[in-house]
């Protein structure tokens, strides 16, 4: 839609006279898209999420039916503006739910990246035996593998993390171990020395949980290499 509007190829929502709204088109379903003001003010989760191109309603095709989605939206925003001598479609703008929504995504959205690059700092070390280090939304994760007396441990440093769930989510993302299995090292290991504000664990990985780690990250170019 974006691209479309730069390009002068979107079809506005004639009806629609308080906001400037475009039609979305996909099979027999029909939308409603409008782009949300840089100048107002949003709440923080559109900020973070980029979200300035709004869906604010759908539904079906049906020409020639008073049920048609673009013939009921007409009528809902002029019964919203009735008073007012235009359309209101104020209602169809980012509400209280939509931001419980947008938070829930984002919240699924950071867990899924941090566990990603958790996995892939796993992974290099695992490859090259080294210390594998991300720096994520201003913080520090590293990985560290080592073999020792016929076993492999794992040591994952995180800095500037005070939040226990976000730890929680960090420790979380290594397959096949539980909370238990974590064991907190305040004077650190492996060589490691503990930073202001870091935290490091360590625990013994088994070879199915590096192989279902490496399994993700098949060759170097995955690992950015």
């Amino acid at each position: 839609m974006p691209h479309e509007v730069v390009a002068h190829g979107a079809e506005r929502i004639r009806a629609i006279r308080d906001l400037v709204w475009f039609k979305v088109k996909t099979g027999t379903y029909r939308g409603a898209v409008v782009q949300l003001n840089h100048a107002m003010e949003y709440r923080p989760e559109i900020l973070e999420a980029g979200t300035w191109w709004w869906i604010g309603a759908a539904g079906r095709r049906q020409q020639d039916s008073d049920a048609d989605f673009y013939r009921s939206l007409t009528r809902e925003v002029q019964r919203e503006g009735k008073g007012t001598g235009t359309t209101s479609s104020a209602h169809l703008l980012p509400a209280d739910v939509d931001i419980r929504r947008l938070r829930a995504e984002l919240a699924v959205r950071v867990t899924l990246q941090i566990r990603q690059v958790v996995r892939k700092l796993i992974a290099g070390s695992i490859q090259n035996g080294k210390t594998w280090i991300a720096t994520l939304s201003g913080h520090k994760i590293s990985a560290l593998v080592r073999a020792k007396d016929g076993e492999a441990y794992l040591a994952v440093a995180a800095e500037g993390f005070m939040d226990p769930k976000m730890l929680a989510i960090i420790l979380n993302a290594v397959p096949h171990l539980d909370a238990d299995d974590w064991l907190p090292e305040p004077e650190g290991i492996f060589g490691i020395v503990p930073q202001p504000a870091q935290i490091i664990f360590s625990a013994i990985i088994s070879a199915a949980t590096q192989t279902a780690i490496m399994d993700e990250f098949s060759d170097d170019q995955a690992l950015g290499l």
